[in-house]
């Protein structure tokens, strides 16, 4: 998997790939039947793998002209402030509904069972910026496709999305945001 994952990418070969697919424990079962859960607190207690998965974004992301980088609550502000910093960029938190003070902007998105909301304080980002997105695994692309579109709202160019773990049996996203459907968008560091 990280091989075909390392051609697409150009990473082929890099041996960041392996200590980063190395890193990520797998849990089946959790947190119900039938999921095989791909836990990222065993890469960030390597700090070695986890400073190669922070690399690897800021390799791609450092000559982009990247002013925001948008971290999904939660595990998305594991990796967003770090890349940000190295970019020379501006971390955004994107949160679940209400837990950002003072005046927000929100975007809500279907679930597979129900629907969620995405947050953002007003005035965090101007018309005009080019953002990351940032989380730590896209399964179905809902809630990145709801990140997209927030920022989008607010006349923000959302350059790509990336995330440490893609699933390979991505699940269509309903009416999913224009940008998230363009080629090359979803930028994935391991997939499983």
């Amino acid at each position: 998997m990280v091989e075909m994952f390392a051609a697409e990418n150009g990473l082929k070969g890099d041996p960041r790939l392996q200590a980063i697919s190395n890193a990520i424990r797998v849990v089946p079962h959790f947190p119900k039947q039938g999921i095989m859960f791909q836990d990222i607190t065993t890469l960030l207690l390597d700090h070695k793998a986890f400073k190669h998965t922070v690399d690897i974004f800021v390799d791609r992301y450092k000559d982009m002209d990247i002013s925001v980088v948008a971290g999904v609550e939660a595990r998305g502000f594991m990796f967003g402030p770090p890349i940000a910093l190295a970019i020379g960029a501006k971390f955004v938190p994107l949160r679940k509904p209400r837990k950002l003070p003072g005046e927000v902007i929100a975007e809500a998105y279907e679930l597979e069972y129900g629907r969620d909301c995405l947050e953002m304080h007003v005035g965090a980002v101007e018309a005009g910026e080019r953002a990351i997105v940032i989380d730590d695994l896209v399964a179905t692309g809902g809630t990145l496709t709801a990140a997209i579109r927030l920022l989008e709202r607010v006349g923000v160019e959302v350059v790509e999305c990336g995330s440490v773990i893609g699933l390979r049996e991505v699940k269509v996203v309903k009416n999913p945001s224009p940008s998230f459907r363009k080629q090359g968008l979803l930028f994935c560091c391991h997939l499983q």
